[in-house]
């Protein structure tokens, strides 16, 4: 597998984005998006604590399955819920990843980073953020225009020390390493640029370098909040592939 990401601060003092990327066992591929929640202290901590100890526990498994990434979350929930308690403050984190294993690809997220999936460039599959906007709008509750701008950041699901909050949703689908991509990306970003406008961006350009750096300069240009994005494809994908990554 292949990685072209992108991390930016935005408008923000610091960026509390994390990106994990790593083989497991049996050459199982992991990336991961891990969004500290400005909103609460230590941010970056708890960005940081996730990624390691979610890492650390997938790569002493033999096979992903969604129990065992379930399990690897419950315990870096349990670790902020320590640390929270150590510090007294709350800090806490959403997150977003894709695990791909031969021709399997398990989609897990938690909170607001977004995950796309592209057949030949065109959408298969795009997560469903858990926040307050989106349950009002499935219980039928939809507010003005104001409310729903307003509620649109609170998320009802993150890794904040209680195990309920921090069920994952997790779904699987078949990969094609000659077909498909894998895109990433927290919150910042996703609130520049849609799904159906990444479909766009990405039908528009040649290579995936080219689409990279496209989005790479809107995002520079628009993000408020810290934008970042990871872009997944197989090493036999017809598109010219070269490494960009970015971190500010």
């Amino acid at each position: 597998m292949k990685l072209l990401s992108y991390s930016n601060k935005g408008s923000r003092e610091s960026n509390q984005d994390l990106l994990l990327e790593c083989k497991l066992k049996n050459g199982s591929y992991l990336f991961l998006i891990v969004d500290g929640m400005g909103g609460l202290e230590h941010g970056e901590m708890a960005a940081r604590l996730v990624c390691e100890n979610i890492e650390t526990y997938l790569s002493t498994v033999d096979h992903v399955s969604p129990f065992q990434i379930q399990m690897a979350i419950n315990k870096s929930n349990l670790i902020i819920r320590q640390r929270s308690e150590a510090l007294r403050v709350s800090m806490g984190a959403t997150l977003g990843g894709v695990a791909v294993q031969g021709e399997e690809v398990i989609y897990f997220w938690v909170g607001d980073v977004k995950i796309i999936h592209f057949r030949d460039s065109r959408i298969i599959f795009e997560s469903k953020s858990h926040n307050l906007v989106n349950e009002l709008i499935d219980s039928g509750n939809i507010g003005t225009v104001a409310q729903l701008e307003r509620y649109r950041h609170v998320v009802t699901r993150s890794i904040h020390g209680k195990t309920k909050s921090g069920l994952a949703e997790i779904h699987s689908n078949l990969f094609n390493p000659n077909r498909d991509i894998l895109f990433v990306c927290s919150d910042g970003f996703h609130d520049v640029l849609s799904g159906i406008q990444i479909e766009s961006q990405l039908e528009s350009h040649e290579s995936l370098t080219d689409f990279a750096v496209n989005i790479n300069e809107v995002a520079g240009n628009y993000c408020l909040d810290n934008g970042s994005f990871g872009i997944v494809t197989s090493g036999s994908f017809c598109y010219p592939i070269s490494s960009l990554k970015q971190y500010s």
